[in-house]
């Protein structure tokens, strides 16, 4: 079986990226959201441009794969005193519950340690169980919940998960 890598994000990925985003909103979030609102917001949140944005801010773009094949990616950076947000966590579905998304978790550690930061904060559909379920194994706590607007008539109903970032070994 193939490793599984984390690599930065090639700005040549881009677009293969946003493909697999495509793919993964389309099959996991049709039971929590409208189809419009998915589309609305792969539409707005995942662009060659918005993503070249961040990525000169600081935040940091990885891609997963296995082998040489993009199975999902991640992004995570600044988000105010200490802290580093976990904007994006996405796999394929087929590699759900293969451990994949802890190694993940593990990463953003990684990130967060490399900057200092004390804590990790994401935000999360109130009804993605499943999600949730995977954040908490791994040590994330129920912080706050949010609702945010984010234009057309949509919102983003969330919880706010966090985790302190565990000392550099």
């Amino acid at each position: 079986m193939p490793q599984i890598t984390f690599s930065p994000l090639d700005p040549a990925e881009i677009k293969t990226m946003i493909a697999l985003a495509h793919r993964i909103w389309h099959a996991h979030y049709p039971t929590m959201i409208s189809v419009q609102q998915i589309d609305y917001m792969l539409e707005h949140g995942y662009t060659s441009k918005l993503i070249n944005e961040e990525m000169k801010q600081g935040v940091t773009w990885l891609a997963i794969k296995e082998g040489t094949t993009m199975i999902g990616f991640l992004a995570a950076g600044p988000y105010g005193d200490q802290t580093i947000k976990l904007h994006k966590l996405y796999l394929l579905p087929e590699y759900h519950s293969r451990g994949i998304g802890s190694l993940a978790l593990a990463e953003v550690e990684k990130i967060a340690q490399a900057t200092g930061a004390i804590r990790i904060v994401l935000n999360v559909n109130k009804n993605n169980q499943k999600a949730i379920r995977a954040y908490e194994r791994s040590g994330w706590q129920i912080t706050e919940e949010v609702v945010n607007d984010i234009g057309n008539g949509y919102v983003m109903d969330d919880y706010v998960m966090t985790i302190n970032v565990p000392p550099t070994p």
